[in-house]
């Protein structure tokens, strides 16, 4: 029997529920409330700070939250449920909603269990989907064409027959002079040949003209007049000259074939009735409203589009032929089946309401059709390269960049680069989208078998944008994957449990991985998981499922260039808690919102390192803290020499605590503990005059690491190292290293055999530093006797007091049987 030792270099890795010979030495069988670092080793996670009680906010309805951060310094939660919509500044305070259209939108199917929205701010907007509505368009159209049609005498020519037929019966008709004189010149004029048609218009000369001398015209007998024929307003028709061009419209919409004829092959004149093949047929003047469609090359129906005059007014003759829609064609969306907005106004309020969306602008269904969420569900919203975008089906439909309100196309004769993209994922199998995550210069959309890119190049346009397959991976369709850095973290289901899988993309080749991160701890994480968040600065990620309410299971990990250094998986619990309703990170502060006895509270948590409370050198590991620093209301019973101290909310049960402040002149160190005599209703009796004491009150909450087997290792020909397994190895005692700790405990249960407690306090007798009544923080050794062998004992480090502990690395000391000799 010889005597070893070995040593364990870190306690970073978290859990394993790898068989125990496979484990790395630096990974535990249980971690509940440690926070696993690099630098500060593995230490009692930080405590939750009460910051406000949001009161009933769940109206017995599934909600939804989401976090506004407008900038730096203000930021908002938003509640959701079917019933409505309530918003806190992160100090708790609530903000006046208002919503003059009220809350239809936000309902739902009361079997739901889930709320069923989604939600993404962009400066003052936030924009709000219903998954369960279907987006439609309004009712509103374009005017429909009118039954009328254009005659444009384009030029007067001499001795040729103008003749103007409806319905194949000549209305209208006039022979210009031979040009045998050159004051025969007026009656070859546009204007005049058009007022002719319409009214038998006549003109003076000084001249002799078609043998007459007596200053008039010789008319022939053949002319005739739209007016005499009958196309007049008594007869249900209105007529009008503008210029060179005569408008003639049936007012009862009835159709009418016109026809036009100027003796010169129709090189003289043009009419147009609903539609016309070029731009440059249209006449100059026209009336006000009037409709045409430039059908453009035949055979080619995407190069049609449709045109309508803009006059100041029916009156005015001038004006330009502006694009417009198809007439008859919808041009609005339905705002009350569209996504709504939440809106911060100047006053600092916020009012819920439909969207005002753009207009159709131009072209028909072929042309620019509607953007393909129309008569389809929305199952998200997000905002990426400037648009605003929506999952919907297989589709991801963008708006216009800068004017996130507008998915209509500008104009139907060229696409531009602002326009509004819409393009659908390809793939052998229908593949439903649901979410949206920026990675780089690229998109990666979720669906819940396949993800996707959407990129373009510099700019993205719809000439640019592509979509591709990348990697084909079922993901959780409850949960959205989340950012952090230059990865993202999806779940997905595995039976009963839950895969996170780490998704990366290369920035230029864009190849793309998604490692299973939980791969040693496959049933860890129950299944069904709702939230998750990540800590990009402290490259962490949490994660939430409903089926262990009253916890977060916490991924951190560290990536030295392509090298993951530590992939530690650990559960934090939080007492009192009955569910988690959401969480987030800003910088390295945690949000909560959870729920206890059936009300809401706002909490936070600092996971930043080196954190200490002010005035002091450590942080006060209490939960739901609060800091009471207010001396107001504080009542001395000098008879009984006791404090009354009221407290923002009800303290119940015995493991509510306080603890000293060294704070703002309070006469006590830092992190005494105080005894309670009594708990009220929002007020506490503590032992002793304490009128001028800063005080922490919370609940206290327990870190538990349990090692796994401790084995001699030795170096792999793969690198790395092996457990050597064979012969006895008989464990005599542990050594913990541990830094800036005030309270370690360690229990070791032999199998069979009842569990031997061991405390360290951090007091060395003989010490200078060690002072009665304060709370000593120290670096140093705790030697705990193990006797067992390394395989028949649990070995766990626990410490359920305030105080803090951070155990770095640990050595062992054994004695060794071998059987037999390697060769």
């Amino acid at each position: 029997m010889a005597r070893i030792s070995g040593s364990i270099p870190n306690f970073a890795n978290g859990v394993s529920q790898q068989a125990m010979a496979l484990r790395l030495a630096t990974q535990g069988d249980l971690q509940v409330n440690a926070y696993s670092t690099i630098v500060e080793g593995n230490k009692k996670r930080p405590p939750t700070e009460f910051v406000a009680a949001l009161g009933d906010i769940l109206d017995g309805q599934p909600l939804f939250t989401h976090l506004i951060q407008r900038d730096g310094t203000e930021q908002y939660w938003v509640f959701m449920t079917k019933l409505g919509i309530r918003v806190f500044d992160l100090k708790g305070i609530e903000k006046t909603v208002n919503a003059p259209n009220g809350y239809g939108y936000l309902s739902h199917s009361s079997s739901l269990k889930v709320a069923p929205f989604r939600a993404t701010t962009v400066a003052d907007y936030t924009f709000i989907v219903n998954q369960t509505k279907t987006a439609g368009l309004a009712s509103t159209t374009t005017p429909a064409f009118k039954s009328d049609a254009i005659f444009n005498i384009q030029a007067g020519n001499y001795g040729r027959t103008y003749q103007i037929k409806i319905d194949g019966v000549v209305k209208a008709q006039y022979r210009t002079p031979d040009g045998d004189s050159a004051a025969q010149s007026p009656a070859v004029d546009c204007t005049f040949i058009t007022e002719r048609l319409l009214n038998g218009k006549t003109i003076a000369l000084e001249k002799t003209v078609n043998g007459q001398e007596n200053g008039n015209w010789t008319w022939k007998s053949t002319d005739k007049n739209l007016a005499a024929e009958g196309i007049t307003a008594a007869n249900g028709w209105t007529t009008k000259v503008i210029g060179s061009t005569i408008y003639v419209q049936k007012n009862d919409g009835t159709t009418f074939r016109a026809e036009l004829d100027d003796g010169f092959n129709g090189n003289a004149s043009k009419v147009i009735q609903n539609e016309t093949q070029d731009f440059p047929s249209l006449p100059r003047q026209c009336v006000h409203n009037t409709a045409v469609q430039i059908t453009g090359a035949a055979g080619n129906e995407f190069d049609n589009y449709y045109v309508r005059f803009d006059a100041k007014n029916d009156d005015h003759p001038h004006g330009v032929w502006k694009e417009v829609p198809q007439p008859g064609i919808k041009t609005s969306f339905d705002a009350n089946s569209m996504p709504h907005v939440l809106v911060r106004e100047a006053d600092g309020t916020f009012t819920f309401k439909p969207a005002t969306w753009d207009l159709r602008k131009a072209g028909d269904e072929k042309t620019c059709p509607q953007p393909s969420f129309v008569g389809a569900k929305i199952n998200d919203v997000f905002f990426f390269k400037n648009r605003v975008g929506f999952l919907s089906k297989e589709s991801v439909i963008m708006s216009r960049a800068g004017s996130y309100f507008d998915f209509w196309r500008a104009t139907a004769t060229a696409l531009l680069d602002d326009d509004p993209i819409d393009v659908a994922g390809v793939g052998a199998e229908v593949s439903i989208l649901h979410y949206a995550e920026a990675q780089f210069d690229r998109l990666v959309i979720f669906s819940d078998r396949r993800q996707f890119i959407l990129m373009g190049n510099e700019l993205l346009t719809p000439k640019t944008v592509s979509i591709r397959p990348s990697t084909a991976f079922p993901s959780a369709p409850q949960v959205a994957p989340v950012s952090s850095g230059q990865s993202i973290f999806f779940a997905m289901d595995r039976g009963l449990f839950t895969m996170i899988r780490e998704y990366s993309l290369e920035p230029d080749m864009g190849n793309a991985e998604a490692d299973d991160t939980t791969s040693h701890v496959p049933q860890y994480i129950p299944g069904g998981p709702t939230l998750m968040a990540a800590a990009p600065q402290e490259d962490m990620l949490a994660v939430y499922s409903p089926k262990d309410a009253a916890a977060l299971y916490v991924y951190k990990y560290y990536w030295a260039q392509d090298q993951k250094l530590q992939s530690s998986w650990s559960r934090w619990e939080f007492p009192g808690v009955t569910a988690i309703l959401n969480f987030k990170f800003i910088d390295s502060k945690m949000l909560l919102v959870v729920s206890r006895g059936g009300s809401v509270f706002f909490e936070t948590m600092d996971i930043q390192p080196g954190a200490v409370d002010p005035g002091g050198e450590f942080v006060v590991n209490l939960d739901r803290r609060v800091f009471v620093t207010s001396k107001t209301g504080r009542i001395y019973d000098p008879y009984d020499k006791k404090t009354v101290v009221p407290v923002p909310f009800d303290p119940t049960g015995d493991d509510y605590i306080c603890v000293t402040g060294a704070t703002g002149g309070s006469a006590s160190p830092h992190g005494l503990k105080v005894q309670i005599l009594d708990k009220g209703v929002d007020t506490v009796t503590l032992s002793g005059d304490l009128r001028q004491e800063n005080l922490y009150f919370g609940i206290s909450y327990t870190m538990r690491y349990r090692l796994s087997d401790i084995f001699i290792r030795q170096p792999s020909q793969g690198g790395g190292s092996l457990a050597v397994t064979q012969g006895r190895l008989q464990l005599i005692k542990l050594i913990l290293q541990y830094s800036k700790s005030t309270f370690i405990q360690v229990e070791v249960t032999p199998l069979g055999r009842s569990t031997r407690t061991y405390v360290h306090n951090g007091r060395l007798m003989g010490d200078p530093e060690n002072k009665a009544g304060v709370a000593t923080l120290k670096d140093g050794n705790f030697a705990v006797p193990i006797l067992a062998q390394n395989n028949r004992v649990q070995i766990e480090i626990v410490n359920d007091s305030y105080l803090p502990s951070s155990v770095i690395s640990a050595e062992w000391v054994g004695e060794y049987v071998q059987r037999n000799r390697r060769i």
